[in-house]
């Protein structure tokens, strides 16, 4: 237990003289010089969502920032399992989670309780305990008794949930009923609003959230109260809520181990000093905060269930044994020698009780030396993961670039560009060989200039070796040319280049290394692996000059190519990523369902997993455009159709392939594409392909439509069924493809260097770089605006005429100038130049602009003003955006 903790939960008039020290002892600080800004995260179990999360708990996180100016507070909502990730990797300094939660945070990392919120409901004063509510269906009569759950489907948080599940399952046992045996399954829905749902909707029988859950819904619409039949009902004086179990601590405030101290007694002594009125507790729902509970009984809760910290009493024991089988064998003993059985088994329990109490006593003793052993290790396995993360992340930007860039001279720079981008590695070289032996083809130096004596000590060494000898070379710290020692340089790798892993290298790849332990076996690998990607990379370049050449061997090879054709079309847009794959697994399903033969379940498969391959003829322009098509661009893609069958017709193996997939675009009716074939004339297998290839398009997502649930995906099928699609395949597809699961959502905003570029040419200003009008379309679109709060329009009076007087370029300049300044001023926000001279600020805080600072930038004849309007985007500011596009 941390000095904070033992502090807090010491006698009334301890407690109130440590808090006055700690007062006076921070009081001067005020008068000092301020002190850096520092960032301080605070992560959230989000129980009903993360975007509830944020709404309860950020405005608390800005509360804390004002009281304590030198601190920036800032919320991360977390899920149920990103909880303990977060805490081990210490991504965060403090943790509000459920009081199981934070018993087995501190018993496996140290944290240690700050305070305890007090809950608001109706207004009232506010209460520090929680517990839960068994409830049903009003209309289940079915239902009305604990002793009615039994063999029924019952619903639940999560594993881990404390309110949601827990105190459910010890006030059951407590009722004589073991979910683990009575019931028929407890299924685990995530948030207490799915729970609650789940009931409503009859996907569960019964289910359990915690309290004020209930209520909560219901004011804000999501229920009726009198829809709700609470189970095993209590009533506690001073407590307004309907609950079914015994009341426990509230959530607590943990600091994460490592966090000093002080910086916990002030985010302690700032939160209880809120008012309650505040609107950031006003926002929480709380009333405020008060000094850590006793979580004692949460402790006796989880050792009962033998779940978190207790989860190793869960193994049957002698003990456990006589406790489940003992009333049987005390009736056959009774029969014998009754008084000395019972005897005999007092004894043995009681001598068992003993034993296990003084292991006990001593896994206690050694808990926390285990504790920091283990946190210790953890620590250093964390670092060096991290250290291997980087190297991924570094080796597929570098799988980017190969698939990416149009020409070889321009791959191999742009790769040793981004190796040296490491923050250790120095110095990368590419050498090819040539008529004259290796000759350098790309390289790129670091932070400080090496000398040319480098390459040549590369060339005439390791590089050479690695050629050579086909394998990789290192050079240890111990073993670095003198030259290289002398610019920091500690270690060296030179790996051959070949076309595959069995062909002789034709060229060798060098990274050097500031790193003083040298090159990790793993860390080697990856390049070795990268190596290999880029060896593989130059051979494709070479392959398309000598493409005339190499045609009887490609055709020899065909199967591999057009798969890959396959993986790399996928490849370039990551929102239909295993798009055939899953096509070629919902046809399989449907086919069988169907009972037809496996030799056209093979074929159909088959056809599926090749029948976008035309795809790749269409430009990235269209094929990758984030917004709907136009219809020029709409026939352009239905040519992917007749390139693919004519790419597979004159290669005998996949001629039936052919047949199957060039038809999957044809609709009952006639409607469909390429040959505008109806009915019976559209091949059987390309029918069950089509409702396939339909179904996977409706439940993903797609970044200029969003996806739709299986159930809704499979009443679109049937509404179409006998007008586009064959009613009895979408019979079959409604039964064989209700259980599956579609791929998660995917987040529409760009995330890797290939997105980011295709955002780029579809949403930047050409000119100063900024987003254009037509991202803030997209946004609007989406409703990722829903995530500023805050803006801001720059409107420039008269520019029309500094261009008419100085021209345009230095009209361009002029705004390249203010584009950059704002950029620079707001690194937070997303800036966008609209109507050619005019700029608009998006930001998720307060913008501190000022139309002077920006007219301080032009020149002073310039003629140009500028005004400013803030925007509330909260209010009316979100109309104002809407009439800018």
């Amino acid at each position: 237990m941390s000095s904070l903790s033992k502090l807090l939960y010491a006698g009334p008039w301890r407690t109130a003289y440590a808090l006055l020290v700690v007062w006076l002892a921070i009081w001067p600080a005020g008068a000092q010089e301020p002190e850096p800004v520092r960032e301080v995260r605070i992560g959230v179990l989000a129980l009903r969502g993360t975007e509830r999360a944020t709404a309860m708990w950020t405005p608390t996180a800005d509360y804390l920032s004002r009281r304590l100016p030198d601190l920036r507070v800032r919320v991360v909502p977390l899920d149920f399992k990103e909880v303990q990730l977060a805490v081990r990797q210490r991504s965060v300094d403090f943790v509000l989670a459920n009081p199981s939660y934070y018993v087995e945070l501190e018993a496996q990392y140290g944290v240690s309780p700050v305070v305890t919120m007090r809950n608001r409901h109706d207004g009232g004063r506010g209460y520090s305990q929680f517990g839960g509510v068994l409830f049903a269906r009003a209309d289940r009569s079915d239902i009305r008794s604990a002793a009615d759950l039994k063999d029924r489907v019952f619903g639940a948080v999560d594993p881990n949930s404390f309110g949601g599940w827990h105190v459910a399952w010890r006030t059951l046992l407590g009722l004589g009923l073991d979910p683990e045996s009575h019931f028929r399954r407890v299924e685990f829905l995530g948030t207490h609003d799915a729970v609650v749902q789940a009931v409503l909707e009859g996907r569960v029988d019964a289910g359990t959230v915690r309290t004020e859950t209930l209520e909560r819904m219901a004011a804000e619409g999501a229920l009726r109260l009198a829809d709700i039949f609470v189970l095993n009902e209590r009533r506690q004086d001073g407590f307004p809520l309907r609950h079914s179990t015994e009341l426990y601590p509230e959530w607590p405030l943990a600091k994460v181990q490592g966090v000093p101290e002080s910086l916990a007694v002030r985010v302690a002594v700032a939160l209880m000093q809120m008012p309650a009125d505040d609107p950031a507790a006003r926002a929480s729902q709380t009333v405020g905060w008060t000094l850590p509970l006793n979580y004692q009984p949460v402790h006796e809760v989880l050792r009962i269930l033998r779940v978190g910290p207790y989860a190793h009493l869960r193994e049957m024991s002698l003990a456990d044994a006589l406790a489940l089988y003992g009333r049987w064998l005390a009736a056959g003993l009774a029969f014998l020698l009754l008084a000395l059985g019972v005897l005999a088994y007092v004894s043995r329990i009681n001598r068992r009780l003993r034993q296990k109490q003084k292991e006990l006593n001593r896994l206690n003793s050694d808990l926390e030396g285990r504790v920091a052993e283990r946190t210790e290790r953890i620590g250093q396995l964390l670092e060096r993961e991290r250290y291997l993360r980087v190297i991924l992340a570094m080796v597929a930007d570098v799988n980017e670039i190969l698939i990416t860039t149009g020409s070889q001279s321009e791959m191999l720079q742009a790769c040793c560009d981004r190796l040296v981008a490491h923050g250790d590695y120095r110095f990368a070289w590419v050498s090819l060989d040539g008529d004259q032996g290796l000759a350098v083809a790309a390289k790129s130096y670091g932070a400080a200039e090496l000398s040319r004596k480098i390459s040549h000590c590369l060339a005439d060494g390791p590089a050479t070796r690695a050629v050579a000898e086909n394998r990789t070379i290192l050079v240890g710290p111990t073993e670095v040319e003198p030259e290289m020692a002398a610019v920091g340089i500690a270690a060296v790798a030179s790996l051959p280049l070949r076309k595959d892993a069995y062909a002789d290298p034709f060229g060798a790849l060098c990274v050097l290394t500031a790193r003083m332990e040298g090159f990790d076996a793993e860390e080697v690998a990856m390049l070795e692996q990268l190596a290999g990607d880029i060896g593989f990379a130059i051979q494709a370049y070479r392959q398309r000059a000598e493409a005339g050449r190499l045609q009887q061997e490609k055709i020899g090879n065909y199967e591999e190519t057009i798969l890959s054709l396959v993986d790399m079309i996928e490849k370039r847009d990551t929102y239909t990523a295993g798009h055939t794959r899953r096509v070629a697994q919902y046809c399989e399903r449907i086919a069988r369902h169907m009972g037809v033969a496996e030799a056209d379940i093979e074929r159909l498969k088959g056809a599926a997993i090749l029948h976008d391959i035309g795809k790749i003829v269409i430009p990235d322009a269209v094929l990758l455009k984030p917004g709907s098509l136009t219809s020029l661009e709409y026939d352009l893609i239905k040519q992917h159709v007749q390139v693919g069958y004519e790419t597979l017709i004159h290669v005998k193996m996949y001629r039936e392939l052919a047949e199957i997939m060039y038809h999957h675009h044809e609709r009952l009716d006639g409607s469909g594409y390429p040959a505008g074939i109806a009915g019976e004339a559209i091949p059987f297998l390309s029918r069950i392909l089509a409702v396939a290839d339909a179904f996977d398009a409706m439940t993903t997502n797609r970044i200029y439509k969003p996806r739709m649930s299986v159930e809704r995906a499979l009443e679109e099928l049937g509404r179409l069924a006998g007008r586009e699609f064959d009613p009895a395949v979408v019979g079959a597809a409604v039964s064989a493809l209700v259980d599956v699961t579609p791929p998660a959502p995917a987040d529409p905003m760009p995330k890797t260097q290939l997105e980011r570029q295709r955002f780029a040419y579809f949403f930047n200003d050409h000119l100063t770089g900024l987003y254009n009008a037509e991202y803030l379309r997209f946004l609007l679109r989406s409703g990722e605006e829903g995530r500023y709060t805050h803006g801001a329009m720059v409107l420039l009076g008269a520019f029309s005429g500094y261009n008419a007087r100085f021209g345009w370029q230095a009209g361009n300049q002029l705004l390249t100038r203010l584009a950059a300044w704002l950029v620079e001023s707001c690194p937070r926000a997303l800036v966008f130049r609209i109507m050619g001279d005019d700029f608009l600020v998006l930001a998720d805080a307060y913008l501190h602009l000022e139309a002077a600072d920006l007219q301080a930038l032009l020149p002073e004849d310039s003629g140009v003003s500028v005004e400013m309007r803030l925007l509330d985007l909260s209010g009316d500011g979100r109309e104002a955006l809407q009439a800018l596009v």
